[in-house]
């Protein structure tokens, strides 16, 4: 059982594949092996063009939402503290906290994910290179994915810049 597309093509070029193909004339080696570079590149390209829409959404849209959540929390703390010093921020703390520590997760992944991105586009093989972004750029991806999907969850919905998993399953 193959794991992955990726990890998968290179049974298209197998002794036993490319005999049993052109046994029934469905393919030539060379057609195969032509398949196979298409694959990987089809794979290296979409996977290439969502780094770099992640990276870029991650640095335009979602980094400056948050950042204004967090002013928001913010100026609330000052507001409340200065209008009954004995009240309770407690909670928009622990919230500023978090978001803060989320964020900088974030932001970390964000850098380690362009370092990725520029990584892939010094290797030359096609098969290298869709390889490296299953491996390496998707993980990374990931890494990424997951303190802004957590973030999504706590910043106020009027400041998130595009519509949330909620938004698209119950009011599209």
């Amino acid at each position: 059982n193959l794991p992955s597309m990726v990890s998968s093509v290179p049974s298209l070029t197998t002794k036993k594949s490319i005999d049993l193909f052109e046994k029934f004339g469905v393919f030539t080696k060379t057609e195969l092996e032509s398949r196979s570079e298409i694959m990987y590149e089809t794979y290296a390209k979409t996977t290439s063009i969502e780094a770099r829409t992640m990276a870029h959404m991650a640095a335009k849209h979602y980094t400056p939402a948050i950042v204004r959540y967090m002013a928001r929390l913010g100026d609330s703390i000052c507001k409340v503290r200065n209008a009954c010093p004995q009240a309770s921020t407690r909670v928009q703390e622990k919230l500023l906290s978090k978001t803060g520590r989320l964020l900088t997760q974030a932001d970390e992944a964000l850098e380690h994910l362009r370092q990725c991105i520029d990584q892939s586009t010094r290797l030359e093989c096609v098969r290298d290179v869709a390889n490296y972004c299953h491996d390496s750029l998707v993980p990374v991806m990931q890494a990424l994915r997951t303190p802004i999907d957590e973030l999504e969850l706590i910043v106020d919905k009027d400041l998130w810049p595009v519509p949330t998993y909620g938004d698209l399953m119950f009011e599209v």
